[in-house]
């Protein structure tokens, strides 16, 4: 198989053959042969060796086992035959990654020790070793704190021994060792949680939460004081909530995180914010924009002044996007100025500032000293209050492009939020050039992601027939090794953009409801959040799942077509796809529902037939009969 690849020659297989057999030495195998003769790398032998026994390959590098599962093989047994137990499924079976899956003696080991089957799985020899190394270090890093942490049960540690004691060895692997698992398993936040009798260990990955460890509650003071130390705390204040930044070093890489501490019941709580760093800021087409979006938002960022908006709840990259626009505009020739609480990612060539209200330095001061520093553009971090919001509009009226985010479901709700927040209609019709509501969803994992037939109740929920599935590829992942059992790997954003243009611009001055707002927008042909998931889930970037968990609709009537099933709104009076009438059968004389059987209404005694008493012919029900024709009305002009 190496052969054939051409990963080796012919001629450097027989050498490797002939030197495997040499007599007198220790029998080694042939892919150890071949690494030690340089001809080829660990990572191209064990992918050889999963595909030639039909098994599936894990990166170990991007995977965090549970110490605690990883234990439960004996650390003399997983040394010996490079072996790891990764995770224990539902159906009982071990998942058990090797270096040499071929090697019986280890399986026989394994089964012997864990009474179950096993489901094996190829990973790096080293990368095994590493994963054992941790497993065993945080078991070892609690045990030797144990004298220290029932000091520490017993009653709260000075400061001053409380520094001497997370200087020693144990605290720093352990916390090191946590910090290292979270950059490994791309977790955007730490949560160290002290429970009555543990200290929980959670990451979140993709926006989702982990249990990845639980220790010993006696540990809690000791680990909490050592991120405190290098995050430049107080570890002698205990009573009130901390933030704290600090630079650390992983694998080589400098991370940058930002630290939170808050006292709770049993201690302190800390969660630990991994931040993007300057150099890698994704570009624009990473993003998740459909081209006809992306588009729009550079058409917006070349402009010489007016107002960007990027509107969505806590979490869902609105940052990553202002600073993937910024790195995309960035010159030497234009002063780029951000305002921001606080200063997430460090970006080369900007000047960035830092909001803090006990110096003074409030968003709408800062705002009034960054504008006479001449900026070409300024990247405020919120718009928070009418006063800010104002000094943000004239700044985008006054020659600077302005890039800030808002707190809003959509895109149009956020032309409203402006509104009541205090500016003018007119202000924000001549400022606002572009508004972005966004989200994330997850990507399903590229090893265990399959076909399947979503349920119909899955598609009745997102307003969808089989037939809108016809040349769609629709997948789901089965959960492996790989993502952690989740199906999922990695994350993309989805975007609903909306362009200020001139027939807007009349609406904001006319009818600045979100009503009319967003009916322009349709008009225009705004696609809404829900529309560009489904367009990510149709080509298998992400889930139908996923679109349903992360967007929402308007509908909530739950009413669909008779004809054709696809959803409609309760004020539709003909369906938009398949042109059946949908009038209400409501009276015409006090205007309540009627059953179509019914020859009179029951409330008004209006009746329900022709003018000879019978029963309303087939068609004649108001409910069948096609809407009359209605009158132009004069729009309003107030």
């Amino acid at each position: 198989m190496l052969v054939t690849a051409g990963v080796v020659t012919a001629e450097q297989l027989g050498q490797a053959l002939a030197l495997q057999s040499q007599a007198g030495g220790p029998r080694r195998r042939l892919g150890r042969v071949l690494l030690e003769m340089g001809h080829t790398d660990e990572r191209t032998i064990a992918t050889t060796i999963a595909d030639q026994l039909g098994l599936d390959m894990v990166d170990l590098a991007e995977v965090t086992a549970n110490p605690d599962t990883v234990r439960r093989l004996p650390q003399a047994v997983c040394e010996r035959h490079s072996l790891c137990l990764l995770d224990v499924l539902e159906d009982g079976r071990a998942v058990v990654a090797m270096a040499d899956p071929t090697n019986v003696l280890a399986l026989d080991d394994v089964r012997f020790t864990l009474r179950t089957d096993i489901l094996t799985v190829v990973a790096l020899e080293s990368q095994i070793h590493e994963q054992l190394r941790r497993a065993w270090s945080l078991a070892g890093g609690a045990s030797d704190l144990a004298d220290f942490g029932e000091a520490e049960a017993a009653q709260e540690l000075p400061a001053d021994l409380a520094a001497r004691a997370v200087d020693d060895s144990p605290t720093v692997k352990l916390v090191d060792q946590i910090l290292r698992d979270a950059v490994a398993a791309r977790a955007s936040d730490i949560h160290l949680e002290v429970q009555r009798d543990a200290l929980r260990v959670r990451f979140r990955v993709d926006g989702i939460l982990r249990d990845v460890l639980s220790a010993p509650q006696r540990l809690a003071g000791s680990v909490t004081s050592r991120i405190k130390i290098i995050s430049g705390l107080d570890i002698s204040e205990r009573r009130v909530p901390q933030d704290g930044r600090t630079r650390i070093t992983v694998a080589g890489r400098e991370i940058d995180t930002r630290v939170s501490t808050l006292p709770s019941l049993h201690g302190e709580k800390v969660v630990v914010r991994i931040l993007t760093r300057g150099d890698a800021v994704p570009s624009l087409d990473d993003l998740g924009f459909e081209p006809d979006q992306l588009a729009m938002f550079r058409r917006a960022l070349q402009l010489p002044q007016g107002l960007v908006l990027i509107t969505g709840p806590t979490g869902s990259g609105k940052t990553n996007s202002l600073y993937a626009g910024i790195n995309a505009v960035l010159d030497p020739e234009k002063n780029i100025v951000t305002l921001e609480d606080p200063v997430e990612v460090q970006l080369p060539g900007i000047t960035q500032v830092q909001v803090n209200p006990k110096t003074g330095m409030t968003f709408q001061a800062g705002l009034r000293s960054v504008l006479r520093q001449d900026p070409d553009i300024v990247l405020v971090g919120e718009v928070r209050d009418g006063e800010t919001t104002e000094l943000a509009l004239k700044a985008a009226m006054t020659g600077h492009l302005v890039l800030t985010t808002l707190h809003t479901n959509s895109a149009p709700a956020a032309l409203t939020r402006l509104i009541d927040m205090g500016a003018d209609p007119f202000l924000v019709a001549s400022s606002l050039a572009l508004s972005v509501a966004q989200r994330l969803v997850r990507r399903p994992c590229p090893r265990c992601a399959a076909p399947y037939d979503p349920p119909a109740d899955q598609l009745a929920l997102l307003g969808l027939t089989p037939a809108d599935l016809a040349g769609a590829r629709v997948v789901r992942g089965t959960g492996c090794p790989e993502c952690g059992g989740t199906g999922y790997r990695g994350r993309s954003a989805v975007y609903e953009v909306l362009e200020v243009d001139a027939a807007m611009r009349r609406v904001l001055v006319k009818d600045p409801s979100e009503a009319a707002i967003g009916a322009q927008a349709k008009a225009a042909g705004m696609r809404n959040l829900r529309a560009s998931a489904l367009l990510k889930a149709f080509d298998g970037r992400t889930t139908l799942d996923e679109v349903l968990r992360v967007t929402t609709t308007d509908r909530a009537d739950g009413r669909h077509c008779p004809a054709c099933s696809r959803p409609v709104d309760a004020a539709m009076v003909a369906c938009p796809w398949c042109a059946t009438h949908l009038e209400t059968a409501a009276c015409r004389g006090c205007g309540r529902h009627l059953e179509e059987s019914w020859r009179i209404c029951p409330w008004c005694r209006h009746p329900i037939a022709g003018a000879d008493g019978h029963p309303a012919a087939p068609g004649d029900h108001p409910a069948a009969r096609p809407p009359a024709p209605r009158a132009p009305v004069a729009p309003d002009l107030r």
